[in-house]
């Protein structure tokens, strides 16, 4: 593959002035560094979508990898016009992709796997410590309930069906909204909403019934 050089590489990675229509026409130009301007804007927010839809960090590790080898091949293939700006963000461009290979993945796995590799994260723990930072009146007994009770849930999203766990993931986990969630799945902000209603209920009676297990289990 030939790349371009044109531009500057530091100016470009660090400064992220770049529209999304700026750096896909760079993208197209086959511009090395607009390639690694990407990457370093997004590579993390993939990583953490893939994170939570397939519960398994060395997954989601692979499989953002491959997120990019597939933009690669885009370009060397001139399909990068693929990408319209005016349609969706470059992010999104790139979460549609995610979501794909982990549906692909889910498919051959037969299954996802245990979200116990994700809740172990320094990512995770960090997350966790600062919830606890920021409710100062928790003592040890209530930081580890609510522990057990953040893996509970994160296992009963793992369980929900793959598009009600992509609703859930794009909307609680990564903050975007249902126009957003929306483009990115290719679907109305209504079915959204819906999916997210009916993702409550779901999310509610799975971790109704892991709180019976847990008392029954206790009593035994």
């Amino acid at each position: 593959m030939l790349w371009s050089r044109a531009g500057n590489k530091t100016k470009g990675i660090k400064n992220g002035s770049d529209s999304d229509a700026q750096l896909a026409e760079r993208l197209k130009q086959r511009d090395e560094h607009a390639f690694l301007q990407l990457y370093d804007q997004h590579q993390r927010c993939v990583y953490r979508f893939l994170m939570h839809m397939t519960g398994s960090v060395p997954t989601a590790e692979e499989l953002t990898q491959e997120v990019f080898v597939v933009i690669l091949d885009a370009i060397c293939a001139g399909k990068m016009e693929q990408f319209d700006p005016e349609r969706g963000t470059l992010e999104g461009y790139l979460l549609g992709i995610a979501r794909n290979l982990a549906r692909r993945e889910g498919r051959r796995m037969r299954r996802f796997l245990s979200l116990e590799s994700v809740v172990e994260t320094s990512e995770w723990n960090r997350h966790f410590e600062r919830l606890c930072g920021e409710s100062r009146t928790w003592d040890t007994s209530t930081a580890l309930a609510v522990r057990l009770e953040l893996k509970l849930l994160y296992r009963a999203i793992l369980e929900l069906p793959e598009h009600y766990r992509a609703a859930v993931v794009l909307c609680s986990f990564q903050q975007k909204s249902y126009h957003e969630a929306a483009a990115i799945l290719q679907c109305t902000e209504g079915t959204i909403a819906s999916r997210m209603n009916r993702a409550k209920v779901l999310l509610t009676g799975k971790l109704r019934r892991s709180a019976t297990n847990e008392v029954v289990a206790s009593a035994n």
